[in-house]
């Protein structure tokens, strides 16, 4: 295979899932490469996060385009694939204002990707979203991309989708997203988004620090209230599991539920009692998190593929929740350009 190189524009960057996504594709298929020309993330933590992680060739801090609704697509440089996990929500005062007009509403973030890609034309579209974005309220949102899409120019058929559940790729997450992916002039007949699933005995218990902080643990008061609160006669395991907060339970299975955001203070994990008997209950630390997305953090935290730029637990634990697992976008990314190259 020839010499590849994809030029990039990431949308919605985060901590820049695309970009940890790219880089083990490049692993893994070693004649491509890729440059990520920009990105577009407004929240400055994020915006923060992937500055430390991610450099242009020089080694500079590769250009934020900022707020995606304010970019002129005209003053973007060219790019070969635009990357973006974009939310579903429209703003109240922010957007393309055209009211009425607005086919996907005032402010839905779908609308400024298709904005840009009507002028840039990239090759590639590669996107993510929560995976009833095909049906439900979302439904007229969606059917605009595909009539869009058709209208740019990306085919008759011109998104290949999937619902991927991150536990069926290596990792034990029960993370499941709608992945969609574009190609200009239309994608190959034979086209199959769903990458072969990984077989793996991982489960969460394999994923945890060797030695969590003190300050993650819940108190024996704390741990009262909670098994009051949620009706759970024990917290006694026999190997570490993940408590479902949200929906009251103990997931027996191994496998940890979806990370969110800690607002939402949905999961816990259980630890395996001492010789005293006494029940184990804490927080989820950041590292945990950041090996369930999918990053390569040894258990005794001595390393991190990620540059945590001194941020806090709650501002790391935002960016986990809303991110990608950046193992299942290598496997998804190889999986595809090995059908199209």
């Amino acid at each position: 295979m020839a010499k590849i190189k994809i030029k990039v524009f990431e949308g919605f960057a985060g901590y820049g899932g695309g970009s940890y996504g790219l880089k083990r594709l490049k692993e893994n298929i070693p004649n491509i490469d890729y440059e990520v020309i920009g990105y577009s993330e407004f929240d400055k933590y994020a915006a923060q996060l992937f500055d430390a992680n991610h450099k242009d060739k020089e080694g500079k801090n590769i250009k934020n385009w900022g707020d995606i609704t304010l970019i002129n697509p005209e003053d973007l440089p060219d790019f070969d694939m635009f990357m973006g996990g974009f939310p579903c929500q429209p703003f109240s005062s922010a957007g393309m204002q055209k009211g009425t007009e607005d086919p996907y509403g005032r402010g839905v973030m779908l609308g400024h990707i298709i904005r840009i890609c009507k002028v840039k034309k990239p090759k590639y579209l590669f996107l993510e979203n929560v995976k009833g974005f095909t049906h439900g309220k979302f439904q007229p949102i969606h059917d605009q991309l595909i009539k869009d899409l058709k209208e740019i120019g990306y085919g008759e058929n011109p998104l290949a989708k999937a619902v991927l559940n991150s536990k069926d790729y290596g990792i034990p997450q029960n993370r499941e997203r709608l992945w969609m992916f574009a190609q200009l002039g239309g994608l190959p007949d034979n086209f199959n988004i769903v990458p072969p699933k990984v077989e793996t005995s991982h489960k969460m218990a394999d994923f945890l620090d060797y030695n969590p902080e003190r300050k993650l643990y819940l108190s024996e008061e704390q741990i009262a209230h909670l098994k009051v609160k949620h009706n759970i006669e024990s917290f006694v395991v026999e190997t570490p599991l993940c408590f479902d907060v949200y929906n009251k339970k103990i997931k027996q299975d191994g496998f940890s539920i979806t990370i969110t955001q800690p607002e939402h203070n949905s999961l816990r994990v259980i630890e395996v009692p001492k010789k005293d008997g006494k029940e184990i209950v804490r927080k989820m630390s950041v590292f945990e998190q950041f090996r369930l997305m999918g990053f390569r953090i040894p258990r005794d935290c001595s390393e991190s593929e990620i540059d945590f730029n001194g941020q806090s637990y709650t501002q790391l634990s935002k960016r986990a929740g809303n991110g990608w697992d950046v193992n299942l976008v290598g496997i998804l990314l190889t999986h595809i350009f090995k059908q199209i190259l």
